[in-house]
């Protein structure tokens, strides 16, 4: 693995009639030829660009562009030396 970059994702639960709120982490790990997210693994190849948009702080929205759409993730930290490293290998 080249580099890891922590996501976060907001779940909600209904239970008894009353809404809980919560939050999940996970991470993008990179690697020389794919990208494994929680939800699936997309070969670098796949992949034409990465973007972030910044919210307030470091935390924002990771963009990744594929030939399957555009893929999103909220991060808590900066993903600047992942989005660089990512760059160095594409």
């Amino acid at each position: 693995m080249l580099c890891s970059q922590p996501i976060v994702w907001k779940t909600r639960t209904i239970k008894d009639n009353q809404q809980f709120y919560g939050e999940e982490n996970s991470s993008i790990d990179l690697y020389e030829d794919q990208v494994v997210t929680p939800s699936e693994t997309i070969s670098l190849e796949n992949i034409f660009d990465v973007s972030f948009k910044k919210f307030s702080g470091t935390s924002g929205l990771l963009y990744l562009h594929t030939n399957q759409g555009v893929k999103t993730y909220m991060v808590k930290e900066s993903p600047f030396t992942w989005i660089e490293t990512f760059h160095q290998y594409k």
